[in-house]
């Protein structure tokens, strides 16, 4: 049974190999099941190795001189007789899928911009990113780049502190090479406001840049006492210092340091220009007059006794060691950097190197992820699924 098997094999070789890499035949003809007896003669003819037993070269061809695909036969039935069927000319075996290689299917060629863009599995790069200095755990990484990736309404609200609140827009304005908004500046000192509000005896207060604004306007102590005491100006007597964010009319940044060490106000500004310093200082003397009348209000009870009496005339001093900046594109960074409160804050020294960077990121994690802000659990969960690739 398989030296016949065998011989219409290797007699029939030549035309069963050109058949199955051929040009395409348009009849459709049964697919060919080969056996492994099959398979492996196959392989010992086009490997041109030698067959045992008689064993005959003749090739097989038509009336007009061309080769013919022959029958082969299907050997290891289980009755012992030959069933021939035909070879199929340049079909494929066993279903096998056409690709691209094989010269029946072009693929569209995919930008990777495309992929990025329309799999919703492959979060888009952010536009600003973490760098090692900023310290962050996996988990502020994650918010960091939710905060800062593409695709998502600039007007949607992320931080939500009492009656402030923080849009995607305003939290882009923290990008490196961008002014910082001053809601940004406001919320900076409603977080600082916020984290003393459960001591009893506080050693600072940090106001809104609102009260600036209200007392150029000019309300007076009662009112200013009214509207700030009852959240922002806590009495006690143990206060050391008073921070106060400054913007001017052409949107520069500076702070004002009421230190009760020193006993006088420091003028910290990353632009000090010439023309208006002493305009500056000049709204600093104003809002410290009207800072004493408010410690002096009913409004601020009986700690009023433990303020001083004249620090309402205390001398205003330049910060030593800040450079000068020639630009007020950076002066909000500044600002807030000069209003962490984890000691920073050197009298003899302030300082004089801006981590703009660093600042910035860590100012984002501060506000959006913080206890403070009432969408913190909310923002941190549209974070993951973020990264998951799911709608948010």
């Amino acid at each position: 049974m398989h030296e016949s098997s065998n011989s219409n094999l290797v007699m029939n070789g030549d035309a069963m190999v050109e058949g199955m890499v051929g040009s395409n035949v348009g009849v459709e003809e049964p697919f060919v099941l080969f056996s492994s007896q099959q398979g492996q003669d196959i392989c010992d003819y086009i490997l041109d190795t030698h067959l045992e037993g008689n064993v005959s070269a003749e090739r097989i061809e038509g009336d007009d001189g061309r080769r013919v695909a022959p029958n082969i036969v299907a050997a290891d039935t289980e009755e012992d007789e030959p069933v021939t069927v035909p070879i199929v000319k340049a079909r494929r075996l066993f279903h096998t899928p056409r690709t691209a290689s094989t010269g029946n299917v072009k693929r569209p060629r995919v930008s990777a911009r495309a992929t990025a863009a329309n799999n919703p599995r492959k979060p888009l790069k952010p536009k600003f990113k973490a760098t090692f200095d900023m310290d962050f755990n996996r988990a502020d990484t994650l918010l960091f780049n939710y905060l800062f990736s593409d695709g998502h309404p600039l007007d949607e609200t992320l931080v939500r502190i009492r009656e402030y609140g923080l849009t995607r827009r305003d939290i882009y304005s923290l990008i490196p090479g961008r002014p910082i908004h001053g809601s940004v500046v406001e919320m900076v000192a409603m977080r600082n406001a916020c984290s003393i509000q459960h001591v009893k005896n506080t050693t600072f207060w940090c106001l809104p840049p609102s009260f600036a604004e209200d007392v150029m306007l000019g309300l007076s102590g009662e009112e200013l006492a009214e509207k700030y005491v009852p959240f922002w100006i806590k009495p006690s007597k143990f206060v050391s210092r008073i921070f106060i964010p400054i913007e001017d009319i052409f949107m520069h940044w500076y702070c004002m340091v009421v230190d009760f060490s020193d006993k006088c106000v420091y003028h910290l500004d990353s632009y000090p220009d010439p023309n208006m310093v002493h305009d500056r200082e000049k709204v600093m003397r104003t809002l410290l007059v009207n800072l004493h009348e408010v410690t002096k209000s009913k409004c601020f009870g009986p700690c009023g006794i433990y303020i001083p009496s004249n620090f309402g005339t205390w001398p205003v001093r330049r910060g030593q060691g800040i450079p000068n900046c020639n630009t007020s594109d950076s002066s909000g960074a500044w600002v807030i950097s000069w209003m962490d409160l984890e000691g920073r804050f050197n009298p003899l020294e302030i300082s004089g190197v801006l981590e703009d960077s660093t600042i910035r990121g860590r100012t984002a994690i501060s506000l959006a992820g913080c206890t403070f802000n009432v969408m913190g659990s909310l923002l941190r969960a549209r974070a993951a699924r973020w990264l998951r690739g799911e709608g948010v």
